[in-house]
């Protein structure tokens, strides 16, 4: 979802960025690209050592949430993301989400970009054991679907979401977001492309 449907990263980042700043501390985009596509306890754990300490971690957190609470949590879709789902609502395709977000900023993102209806499933990284890179959370979304993992394709903007997907046996088109996937990912790939627009363009 985030990075992939919703351009929420860059401003989560920023965020971060700001946040972190704001009590003397230099946090960059190399730090927090470590985060993406994490369970919450994974990226809570990174971005605590990441910033010296949990008093330093909850003042970041407390600004980031201000931070967001000034642009009411509401990311914009990125780009193609409304144009593909409207294609494949119309087609019969059904589609699900598969975040390592908590459930509650799963709906929430989705309710205020428009998009929840488009999705006949969600999967939440709160409903596994262990998270991306390990491939629990597709294997359960795809359950939730009535569907083989053969019949599916899982489309993906970070590195761990993408191995994530390929280990679980999904084919997997990645379309980068704050990060170039690796060698592995681009060559286990069924594509990686630009935006959800060259994805459409294919079909």
């Amino acid at each position: 979802m985030d990075g992939l449907l919703i351009d929420s990263e860059r401003i989560i980042m920023q965020g971060c960025i700001e946040a972190a700043k704001q009590i003397g501390i230099t946090y960059t985009q190399t730090e927090y690209v470590e985060l993406i596509g994490r369970v919450w306890s994974d990226s809570t754990r990174i971005m605590t050592q990441q910033l010296g300490g949990e008093t330093n971690f909850n003042h970041v957190l407390q600004g980031l949430n201000t931070y967001l609470d000034l642009r009411n949590h509401v990311f914009p879709l990125k780009t193609g993301a409304q144009a593909l789902l409207h294609h494949y609502q119309a087609n019969g395709v059904i589609c699900s989400v598969a975040s390592s977000s908590p459930m509650q900023h799963i709906t929430h993102r989705l309710t205020h970009t428009g998009v929840l209806d488009y999705f006949s499933h969600l999967t939440s990284g709160q409903e596994v054991a262990r998270g991306k890179p390990n491939p629990d959370i597709y294997l359960r979304a795809v359950e939730k679907l009535g569907l083989k993992v053969s019949e599916c394709i899982a489309f993906e903007d970070s590195e761990l979401g993408a191995q994530a997907a390929i280990a679980a046996g999904l084919r997997v088109v990645v379309v980068p977001d704050l990060k170039q996937p690796s060698d592995f990912v681009k060559n286990n790939s069924h594509m990686v492309i630009e935006s959800l627009h060259h994805w459409l363009a294919t079909l």
